[in-house]
């Protein structure tokens, strides 16, 4: 723990490594002691030195003393209070309240606010507001449910993380966000109802698997110009895309027409470490993934949704 203390020249410095912040979880350190005031007719007091920031989670120190002889010097501010400290959260799992938000990796961390919709995809051609769904953030503690509307907002962590979306009777979301500091208000989550599934497997004659995952990637901006593909890390039972019209097909490639640009793949392996390749049309484009390097997990009866990015040659 690094400490700060206050002074005044070289006659308060002895006096003011008295002074600072005891360690993050303690109470705040006293400010720096003032310097002695100067001797004779011209010398003023030395003015009091700056207080020590507090350890995490300490209270404000206070300021220091007045110095001696001369005029009194003023004295040094209080430091200000610091976040929640390592002790409150030491065990505790992510998404835990502590003082300054929750716990996350074992330290107090500020939470912001992220908010948006949570969709219903009921069958190809129908969807509604999922009320009631659950909108958490993977392996934490998390999490929310949407109202009558489909609409929720919660408190989570600055940074990247895998949103999950959950309703009786559905498949389950995963979809990986960043959160900035200062929150987002656009989050679009779906769930897929039972029915909707059955419509697949009946439009493309194939048995979809509830023990595995699916994986969908999205090719963005939309206007893939066909023949997008991608490699997967694990096995898979079949792919499909989506023609023209919006009708489902099996293709291992992205069809041309299709305004925006989906493979779904079905019967996905479990894993937590999926990688996924997105790949362009050779010497028309060139495709990545939005979020470079990432991996994804594929769960039992959930759509794991994977965002690429294309550029054309």
């Amino acid at each position: 723990m690094r400490y700060l203390f206050g002074f005044v020249g070289a006659l308060a410095l002895s006096l003011a490594l008295m002074a600072g912040c005891s360690d993050e979880n303690g109470e705040g350190g006293s400010g720096g002691t003032a310097g002695t005031g100067g001797t004779g007719a011209i010398g003023g007091g030395g003015t009091g030195g700056t207080a020590g920031t507090a350890g995490s989670g300490g209270a404000a120190g206070t300021g220091g003393m007045a110095g001696a002889g001369g005029m009194a010097g003023a004295g040094g501010e209080g430091g200000a209070c610091g976040t929640g400290g390592t002790v409150e959260c030491e065990g505790a799992g992510d998404g835990t309240a502590c003082s300054n938000g929750a716990c996350l990796d074992g330290v107090c961390t500020v939470l912001t606010i992220v908010s948006g919709t949570v969709t219903l995809q009921e069958s190809l051609d129908m969807d509604s507001p999922a009320a009631g769904a659950t909108v958490s953030v993977r392996k934490t503690s998390l999490s929310t449910t949407a109202d009558e509307f489909g609409e929720f907002a919660f408190d989570v962590f600055p940074g990247l993380w895998f949103f999950e979306s959950l309703k009786e009777d559905t498949w389950g979301f995963i979809e990986l966000y960043a959160v900035p500091a200062e929150g987002r208000s656009d989050l679009e989550v779906v769930v897929a109802a039972d029915a909707f599934v059955t419509q697949l497997e009946e439009a493309l004659m194939v048995n979809i698997d509830d023990t595995k995952g699916m994986v969908t990637l999205l090719f963005e901006p939309a206007g893939g110009m066909g023949g997008e593909t991608a490699t997967l890390s694990e096995p898979y039972d079949f792919s499909l895309t989506f023609d023209a019209d919006g009708e489902p097909v099996r293709s291992d490639n992205v069809l041309p027409g299709d305004e925006a640009p989906i493979l779904v793949f079905g019967g996905v392996d479990l894993t937590e470490e999926l990688t996924l390749t997105p790949v362009g049309v050779d010497g028309v484009n060139a495709c990545d993934l939005e979020y470079r390097g990432a991996v994804y997990p594929v769960m039992a009866k959930t759509i794991t949704v994977v965002d690429a990015e294309c550029a054309p040659l």
